[in-house]
């Protein structure tokens, strides 16, 4: 298996999934965890959020820094390990330090991946053909965010079935730490197959059979800006992308956080029936985020090279009106096929940075450019989401419908921000690949 390309990226998107039911977990659990530990729901937006964002943003950067140099088959394995190791031990927590504390060392462990993945892949694959690999990582992770949901609520419906009762040790645990407790177990088992299967790619090897590469760009060297020909167009795009992905991202974690826990208070139904419905919600996503990409590369070669940009302008604005229309809408059968398309439409463009990096950067700027990825989504995205949703709610929007309305408000100011900001990244993108 070591000699096989897409065997690794089937890995890595493996461990994409698994990290990311493992960071979402909590916010299918809002309600058994608030029951048991006696905490509030701006406590349980700071463990959703800054518990794990800040921390998992700021040592990203270092982190991204090591795989850039380092071996980063080793690194990948020990960041698995330790992101496991703590959601195992956050089923056992007895309050909300611990909880908090547990949240910052998955933070630590799952900061390795996508930079360690993203490079492997890049030095795995040829410019041409890297599309491919990268969305079906990046799908992964809109399939662990639809998993999430979907193991959850199969364990809650286990666990109180009292089916797992004689199972030692963990048997007799309330149906959220049982929850944690199991999904931590594919983790620790595939640490081990990482450092035993996959072998550590030779970098920049790739470049130098890219047919992709212009006679411009090998005259100057190793690609200094990667497709980009100064260094201010560099900078202009992915500042511009970068920041607009993120603040299109602050309405979508919001959603991820809290959109569950509403259905459960403003259609009074359960968390596992929530935990269901919106995993199929989300189901649409995966396809969308592999597709996309995959197409426009392909359209690309037949010369509209600027599509790949160009589609968010589109789908953007598509996607905001169907995510609004379904929090104004009563019928949960209606606001579930709503859901399912506006929101798989916009985390689809919210994928698109680490599928990006791989096609416009120098291999020697991959890790840490997918690093200023990881670190804008989860300043503004991840941290500022999870948090300012259960604080509008809790301020200005209480009662049962309070979360859908601050999900209502933050969708309609963050939503043309992110669209200004994703035309600004497109035009210098277009100057790149028309030249």
């Amino acid at each position: 298996m070591r000699d096989k390309p897409w065997y690794v990226v089937l890995l890595l998107a493996a461990l994409y999934i698994i990290s990311y039911v493992d960071r979402l977990i909590l916010a299918l659990l809002v309600e058994p965890i608030k029951a048991d530990l006696g905490i509030t729901d701006v406590q349980m937006g700071l463990l959703i959020g800054p518990a794990f964002a800040i921390l998992f943003s700021v040592i990203g950067l270092p982190v991204a820094w090591l795989i850039d140099r380092k071996n980063r088959k080793v690194l990948l394995a020990v960041g698995i390990a330790l992101w496991s190791i703590s959601t195992l031990l956050a089923g056992y927590a007895t309050s909300f330090a611990m909880l908090f504390v547990l949240r910052m060392g998955l933070a630590i462990g799952e900061s390795v991946l996508s930079p360690a993945a993203i490079s492997m892949i890049g030095d795995m694959f040829p410019r041409d053909r890297r599309a491919a690999p990268s969305s079906v990582f990046i799908a992964a992770g809109t399939t662990g965010v639809m998993l999430a949901y979907v193991v959850g609520a199969a364990a809650l419906d286990l666990a109180e079935s009292g089916a797992l009762s004689a199972l030692p040790l963990i048997g007799n645990l309330p149906g959220w730490r049982l929850t944690l407790v199991l999904i931590a177990l594919p983790g620790l088992v595939l640490a081990p197959i990482v450092l035993l299967t996959v072998r550590e790619p030779a970098r920049g090897a790739m470049e130098e059979t890219d047919p992709a590469q212009s006679p411009a760009t090998s005259a100057a060297g190793p690609q200094q800006f990667g497709i980009f020909p100064s260094k201010g167009e560099a900078i202009r795009f992915y500042a511009c992308f970068f920041i607009g992905n993120a603040i299109l991202g602050l309405m979508l974690y919001g959603s991820l956080a809290w959109y569950p826990t509403h259905l459960v208070r403003s259609q009074n139904i359960s968390a596992s029936e929530a935990g269901y419905i919106f995993s199929t919600a989300l189901a649409l996503g995966v396809v969308l985020t592999m597709a996309i990409p995959t197409l426009s590369q392909r359209i690309a070669r037949a010369g509209r090279r600027d599509l790949l940009m160009f589609i968010p302008l589109v789908t953007i604005p598509i996607g905001l009106v169907l995510f609004v229309a379904a929090l104004m809408q009563h019928s949960l059968m209606i606001a579930s096929i709503l859901i399912a398309i506006g929101f798989s439409l916009l985390s689809a463009i919210n994928a698109l940075p680490s599928i990006t990096v791989p096609l416009t950067a120098p291999p020697r700027m991959r890790g840490r450019l997918v690093a200023m990825v990881q670190f804008c989504n989860n300043i503004i995205s991840l941290s500022l989401g999870a948090y300012l949703i259960a604080l509008i709610a809790g301020k200005v929007f209480p009662g049962p419908n309070g979360l859908g309305q601050a999900l209502l408000v933050v969708a309609l100011c963050a939503g043309p921000v992110a669209w200004i900001l994703f035309f600004c990244a497109w035009r210098p993108y277009r100057r790149a690949v028309m030249q």
